[in-house]
Parts: structure tokens; sequence; C-alpha cells
């Protein structure tokens, strides 16, 4: 699914929700369960090529984590416990901080053939022994926006949302006032502007109709102002389509 089909979807759905509700403004509470997120993490991992399988169970404030990643034919797996020291989740900051509770189980339980499991040992042993780090944290070092010291694990989303025009806009119509871990769920507080959510809508009427291109097509008369706006939008364009509609909003 693209994010054309996201921001669509997002859409439609904050339209349903303002037919259904008239004080969505008012802050309430959420609950997300561990059972629900895990068949969503299911669905996901079974339309990757890289990602095999992704598991959490939920406690208050800590959690377990079960991870199987492919990558370039070497099946990667990872169990970990994390302490929760902060989670922000808002239109300002996306940032989560971990601390380990014990150290992670992280092995290789397949490669591609032996050559490569030599290669692999060989610069295992390289990390271990002159960069003193180990192949697991040296690969998270390289992830854009992940830092890890003494334990603590430090990641910063925004690099990854701010690409994704459709997650900007929702973050923008819901105002999460709270996110935290509990006991086989995760608990939200917070929002739904109804004045923000008119921002999906907005952004939605902006995306390229088909019939619409369709019927210019067949209309050589269409001006061409008409046609470019029915051309596909890049992310580069959506994400200046969204600094205006949202700097007309602080306006507002």
């Amino acid at each position: 699914m693209d994010w054309n089909q996201v921001l669509g979807y997002a859409a439609k759905a904050a339209d349903m929700f303002k037919k259904a509700v008239d004080n969505l403004a008012t802050e309430r509470d959420l609950h997300l369960p561990e059972s629900v997120l895990n068949t969503a993490l299911a669905t996901v991992a079974s339309r990757s090529q890289h990602l095999q399988a992704l598991s959490f169970e939920l406690y208050d404030n800590w959690f377990n984590v079960d991870l199987v990643y492919l990558h370039q034919g070497i099946e990667l797996n990872l169990r970990a416990s994390f302490d929760v020291e902060n989670m922000t989740l808002d239109h300002h900051k996306q940032t989560l901080i971990l601390r380990e509770r014990r150290p992670i189980e992280f092995k290789i339980s397949r490669f591609k053939s032996t050559w490569q499991q030599l290669g692999f040992n060989v610069w295992a042993w390289w990390l271990k022994n002159f960069k003193k780090t180990t192949p697991l944290i040296y690969m998270l070092h390289k992830i854009e926006g992940m830092s890890v010291k003494d334990g603590i694990y430090r990641m910063d989303f925004s690099h990854y949302i701010r690409r994704k025009p459709a997650f900007v806009a929702t973050l923008y119509a819901l105002d999460i006032k709270q996110i935290k871990i509990l006991d086989k769920e995760i608990y939200i507080r917070g929002s739904a502007d109804l004045k923000s959510l008119n921002l999906l809508n907005e952004l939605y009427k902006l995306l390229p109709n088909q019939d619409k291109a369709d019927d210019n097509n067949l209309n050589p008369s269409t001006n061409s102002a008409s046609a470019i706006s029915n051309k596909p939008l890049s992310e580069e364009e959506a994400d200046v389509i969204i600094d205006n509609i949202l700097a007309t909003k602080e306006k507002e």
C-alpha cells in the first residue's frame, strides 16, 4: 500500500468519525490490546520480504519483543526486554527511549552459504577486537535516528514520519497527550480536533483523480493547469502542500 492509499483511507475515516461523533475534541482514553497490536504486526510481516516475524509482550512500562529478520540471505533472530524510559508521539516530537532489562539475545539462525557464514564470523571478530562493539550494535548505529549507549536505546522516528505525508497529517489531526505501555495493552490519551481533521480531507482533495485524468485525455482542450493538477504528487510535492496548509492553520 502506498502513501496515497493510506492518505485516502485516513481521509475517509476522518469523514466517518465526524459524522458519527460530535465531541472528538474532548480528551478520551484509548486502549490498544496486545492481541490487536500483534495481529497487525503479523499482517505486516506476512507482506514483507525481510521482516519474517515481530511480536510484543506488554507489561507495565516494559515489554518483551521477538523479531526475525531476513537480510541478504542471513536470518537474524532477536529477543529483547526493555524498560520504557520515555515515549512521545505528537506533531512536535516522535521519540522512544528504552533501557535494557537484560542483555539482548541475538543469533544468526541461517546463512545463505558456508562462505557467507565464514565472512560474517570474520567481520564479527573484527568488530569485537578493533571496534569494541557487536554486529547488532554496529547495525543499529547505521539506522538513521538511532543511538545506543550503556544499554540505553534512543530512537527518533521524525526522519521517517516526515517522509510520509499521511502520517504528518494524521499527527496534526490527532492530539496525543500521553502514550504508555501497560499490562497487555498500549494506553493512549488524546483527542481529535475536528477542525484539524479537515486537513486530511483537504490533502485528499489534492490527490490526483483518475476519472478526471481520463477525461482530460479524451478532451485535449482541457487547460494545462487542470492537466498538471491531475499528475501524481511526489512525496516532496506533498510535503510542500502540507507545509502550506499547516502554515494557514497556524495563522488561524
